[in-house]
């Protein structure tokens, strides 16, 4: 996949999205919308045709945000990242959800995971039925493919400080296949990881 700076949601991933008219701040009336009159936007015709969204709450290029995704069957987004946490939830639809170096794992409505910032993984709409799924970001919403450049300073920057001034660590990689999600660095080349990164043997 061409490497891509990473850009906000609404940006890139969904210009014109809006705040449900509830959530919006100083309401003063609940609101109640019908499952048939969400007014879907399209995320990314040109890379995701098809993808949906609809914002609960927040505004997703600012700051923490609740969304709605509506991805048609069959649909792959491809290995990416994103610079803040996640918690989805599946409302509908057969939907995998893969974290890098671990098997895929799929699930129906009522399905949940969590996905740590940084952290490479792939989401897909198994064939069948359209997917829904309900996501809570903990800070701005962005999309970056697995190569970008920015995974790489992400890491380096979430890396514990006795591993980053150790002066014997190599280029960063993502190893939670390897090491758990806490993993950041390989030194030399051992795999072996103590405390939250790896070290040499």
């Amino acid at each position: 996949m061409k490497a891509k700076a990473t850009q906000s949601f609404a940006q890139d991933r969904g210009t014109g999205a809006t705040p449900a008219a509830g959530a919006k701040a100083a309401a003063t009336q609940g609101t109640f919308t019908t499952s048939n009159a969400i007014p879907w936007k399209p995320v990314d015709p040109k890379n995701h045709p098809g993808l949906m969204m609809f914002v609960v709450w927040g505004n997703p290029s600012e700051g923490a945000s609740l969304i709605l995704q509506k991805y048609p069957a069959g649909m792959d987004s491809g290995w990416h990242w994103h610079t803040a946490a996640y918690d989805g939830v599946v409302i509908q639809g057969k939907f995998t959800h893969t974290f890098e170096g671990a098997a895929p794992q799929a699930g129906g409505p009522g399905s949940v995971w969590s996905q740590p910032a940084g952290q490479v993984h792939d989401d897909k709409c198994e064939k069948g039925g359209d997917c829904i799924e309900f996501a809570y970001f903990e800070g701005k919403l962005d999309f970056s493919p697995e190569d970008s450049s920015r995974q790489r300073e992400l890491h380096a920057s979430h890396a514990p400080a006795d591993a980053r001034s150790t002066g014997s660590l190599v280029e960063p990689f993502w190893l939670g296949s390897l090491c758990g999600a806490s993993c950041y660095y390989l030194e030399s080349t051992s795999t072996e990881c103590t405390c939250s990164f790896c070290r040499c043997s």
